[in-house]
């Protein structure tokens, strides 16, 4: 009988869609011949001993390589470590040790950086297309990925039938912001069901970032991160094109969308931003999410001709939300934008409950901040070997997220801020989401981050640090944002009460506005 595993997905695709084709790196595999090289890498792998449970760490960008080693770590009941390499080099170092990372597979891209850590891990495997290049001496045992790959047979190995569903089959480490990264398992079950969920919402919904089998998909997210959001499963599920964009910058993201057609992406907003200062990007399907969506960038999108839904979720909860236009909305309005911004539906068979600080739901009245907790059958079971941070968090079967929010009065989902982001100020707090999205349409504005600063009569205030694309100072976005508070948009104590003006904001592994970085820097300057 079989099996809800990951590699049955590739099994289905070869005998609905043998002649689909993967491109990545200039090179084109249909299915079949895709098919073909992880049944040889997995019999390799077998051959040198991988088998169920062990972990494999592999450190490369969006390629079929790396895609293989999905198909492949689920054949053997290996534990797939999608290497986060946007960490600090310590906490990618942290995240391998705790995993217990016994091979990593580390592409041309990565391996000059990773040369100290050749001696500290048994095997490892160079993905790399010139194999006239010398193995490194300090690796205790290393190959090059085709050399691997051809020492295997063309068939399964043993262990493929007796994978369950509810064996591990990856690990990924969050971006550790706020402390050292927290490890989170993935089951078989729990991340096919949590991914193909995500995709079937998005199929629901006619309005936005709507996909077919027939559209040609395009990952900017990369694969560390909850595998891209789900996209090393759901176009092999649906057997459409998959274009794979390896290390391409945002011009060479618009070769590939141009050349090989590309009618759906995912990306973080800093991601679109970027694709949108390319001249001839647009007309596309995006779905984006990760941080908060800034109306200016929206506008911008829409502009393009850029359908975008937004996206709420993280690594511990996975996909729990996804934008959509009301049912009494025209969906040809300004107003029908604005919704796919700020008003989210929860995916089928995930739960959403917004707590105050008594553990009671707030009413759904458009206004009344509270504590998002998740469920939902995919839910993870918590932190990897850390029992008493999973004790803070995954409670009764819910996840506390740690982010506030509240439900406007048609029930769709507005996810306002971090808990720990957000302001305290005389009382009352400030959404710096919500904030930072309305300084952000100021047209001189290309980002923004909010973050306290202290102060003796209230507590904490607000203080915006923005990134400029045009001439503009702290008098004209105050003014601007006294127009919001007339319009009614915000309230006005939410106006900060200094600005600074920088070049470039940091941003986190993850894509995000690293509030940290710029608390630490500012917060006691001003």
């Amino acid at each position: 009988m079989k099996k809800f595993v990951v590699h049955q997905l590739l099994h289905h695709a070869i005998i609905t869609h043998p002649e689909q084709v993967i491109v990545s790196d200039g090179k084109v595999f249909t299915y079949k011949q895709f098919y073909t090289r992880v049944l040889k890498l997995a019999n390799s792998l077998s051959k040198q001993g991988v088998k169920k449970g062990t972990v494999i760490g592999v450190l490369d960008v969006n390629s079929h390589r790396f895609l293989e080693m999905h198909y492949a770590c689920s054949m053997l009941g290996a534990v797939l470590h999608t290497i986060n390499f946007r960490l600090a080099p310590e906490q990618m170092v942290y995240s391998m040790v705790h995993a217990g990372d016994e091979w990593v597979f580390v592409s041309d891209v990565f391996a000059p950086a990773v040369k100290p850590l050749f001696s500290k891990f048994p095997h490892w495997v160079f993905m790399s297309d010139n194999r006239n290049q010398k193995l490194p001496e300090e690796a205790q045992k290393a190959f090059f990925y085709e050399d691997l790959l051809e020492q295997g047979e063309e068939k399964e190995v043993d262990e493929t039938e007796k994978i369950e569903e509810n064996d591990v089959f990856s690990i990924f480490y969050t971006t550790g912001t706020t402390g050292k990264p927290k490890g989170i398992q993935y089951k078989h079950h729990t991340i096919l069901h949590g991914s193909i969920q995500l995709f079937h919402h998005l199929a629901l919904h006619e309005y936005g970032a709507r996909v077919s089998s027939r559209d040609v998909y395009m990952p900017l997210i990369p694969f560390f991160h909850i595998h891209a959001w789900g996209m090393a499963f759901f176009p092999i599920y649906v057997g459409a094109k998959l274009v794979l964009p390896g290390a391409a910058d945002p011009a060479g993201q618009l070769r590939l969308i141009q050349k090989e057609k590309i009618s759906w992406m995912n990306m973080v907003p800093t991601q679109l931003q970027m694709l949108l200062d390319q001249k001839g990007f647009g007309n596309i399907k995006v779905l984006t999410g990760g941080s908060p969506f800034a109306s200016g960038i929206a506008k911008k999108a829409h502009q393009a001709g850029v359908a975008f839904s937004l996206i709420y979720g993280g690594s511990d909860q996975l996909g729990t939300a996804i934008s959509i236009v009301p049912e009494d909305v025209d969906p040809d309005t300004e107003e029908a934008l604005e919704w796919r911004r700020v008003g989210m539906r929860p995916l089928p068979l995930v739960e959403v409950s917004v707590k105050d600080k008594e553990g009671h739901e707030v009413p759904h009245d458009g206004e009344t901040l509270g504590s998002v907790w998740v469920r939902s059958p995919w839910l993870p079971d918590g932190y990897y070997k850390e029992p008493e941070i999973t004790k803070e968090h995954f409670i009764d079967g819910w996840f506390r997220t740690g982010d506030l929010g509240f439900f406007h009065k048609n029930h769709l989902l507005y996810v306002a801020d971090r808990e720990g982001d957000a302001i305290k100020s005389g009382g009352e707090w400030i959404p710096t989401g919500m904030l930072e999205a309305l300084i952000s349409e100021h047209p001189a504005v290309a980002q923004v981050a909010v973050i306290p600063k202290k102060d003796e009569h209230w507590g904490q205030r607000p203080l915006a640090v923005v990134k400029t694309s045009g001439k503009v100072d702290e008098k004209a976005i105050s003014d601007f944002l006294l127009s919001k508070v007339r319009e009614g948009k915000l309230a006005k104590f939410w106006i900060p009460d200094a600005f600074i003006f920088v070049d470039d904001i940091p941003l986190t592994s993850a894509g995000k506005l690293n509030k940290k970085v710029l608390r630490d820097r500012y917060s006691e300057t001003v």
